[in-house]
């Protein structure tokens, strides 16, 4: 069997790959180990490796955490964290890493398994982003030696990067798995666990800081609150990712806690979170789920400032700049404009199928590892 690794180092990678890895474990070709580190282990975010292992009890962690909200923190938690996995990759002898998109965790084990040896399969390569995620992501695409991108758009960049086509393998989402096969809580059940009436909409905000704009991180989420709380509805806001500027971000939110209107939560079970997505009346924010997620449900959506910028999504995204009028009147228009909420209703999803965990098993299944797979040249 080939003995498979995947290293989680927040709620929102974890929650994508799920199906991917329940595919990789129910393999009688293949054997998983899960790893954790970063956001998982710290309490202030939910010390979510409880969910983790929920999932998949014999999850390993790895100790490593964010210590300031700065680039410096960001720098040196990868270097702490690289030191660590190696030692943990080089005693367990995985014959695979997979890894998804671009945080530092990811980068961090990209780097440490080209000098360990180990091949390395990318999910969500080529994909087209901004800020630090942009230079990370295409970075780690080239460490690796199996591309798994969700679009064929994707593909074609990781082609043009001058990677061979046999190691390029167009998969999809996997967080479609989720959306298109399995069973979400109703309104009904998620409304109530969340002490919210099904009766009133909703608005849904999750806003991450930007790397090169974290001194204005706090300024930005100031914009985005005071639009949403200018309509007078109850939302669900989600706390940030720990990139630089994060912290800034929920002293912002923080500040709300005695405002009736706004539902804190500093982290959410994914289905939970999905349901969220689906029964939102409008979704306000910079997430990537709001570009990759967010069409299936037909779900309006305002996409705040340049985190996303350029990435691939559904009609049903509005892009606007951090300013809160501008914010306001997308939001209006997510909520009142009957023509564009009638056209939302035909939109697809141009992420996937909702078979992508099964794609990537066969994928491993059938995989040969040898030098031709560890030995990579440029194309042209």
């Amino acid at each position: 069997m080939k003995k498979i690794a995947y290293i989680s180092g927040n709620r929102a990678d974890f929650g994508l790959m799920t199906p991917v890895l329940e595919a990789v474990d129910r393999s009688g070709k293949l054997s998983l180990k899960v790893y954790a580190t970063g956001m998982h282990l710290m309490p202030q975010f939910g010390e979510t490796i409880n969910e983790v292992r929920k999932y998949f009890p014999s999850a390993k962690s790895i100790d490593a955490i964010f210590k300031t909200d700065d680039r410096l923190g960001m720098a040196k938690f990868a270097g702490v964290f690289s030191q660590k996995l190696a030692d943990v990759l080089n005693k367990d002898k995985p014959d695979m890493v997979l890894i998804l998109g671009d945080r530092v965790e990811m980068f961090s084990t990209a780097k440490t398994c080209l000098y360990l040896g180990i091949p390395l399969a990318q999910l969500h390569g080529g994909d087209k982003t901004f800020t630090v995620d942009e230079p990370a992501r295409h970075a780690i695409t080239k460490l690796s030696h199996l591309h798994l991108p969700a679009t064929k758009e994707s593909a074609e960049r990781i082609k043009k990067m001058g990677e061979d086509e046999w190691r390029i393998h167009i998969v999809g989402a996997p967080v479609l798995d989720v959306i298109l096969n399995e069973k979400l809580p109703s309104r009904a059940e998620l409304f109530k666990k969340l002490n919210l009436n099904p009766s009133e909409k909703i608005i849904l905000v999750t806003q991450h800081a930007v790397s090169e704009e974290f001194k204005e991180a706090g300024r930005q989420m100031e914009e985005t609150l005071s639009a949403v709380k200018s309509f007078g509805l109850p939302a669900v806001v989600i706390y940030p990712n720990t990139d630089p500027g994060g912290r800034k971000i929920i002293e912002v939110i923080e500040k709300e806690k005695s405002n009736k209107l706004l539902h804190i939560f500093p982290h959410m079970e994914h289905k939970d979170f999905l349901g969220l997505e689906r029964e939102a009346s409008v979704w306000v924010g910079n997430s990537s789920a709001i570009m990759i997620e967010s069409s299936s449900f037909k779900t309006p959506c305002v996409n705040v400032g340049t985190r996303q910028l350029g990435r691939q999504h559904g009609d049903n995204v509005i892009n606007v700049g951090y300013n809160r009028n501008e914010i306001k009147k997308a939001i209006k228009k997510s909520l009142h404009d009957e023509k564009y909420l009638a056209g939302l209703k035909t939109i697809k999803n141009p992420w996937g199928d909702g078979k992508t965990g099964p794609r990537v098993a066969k994928i491993l299944e059938d995989l040969e590892i040898n030098s031709k797979l560890l030995t990579k040249q440029i194309t042209y």
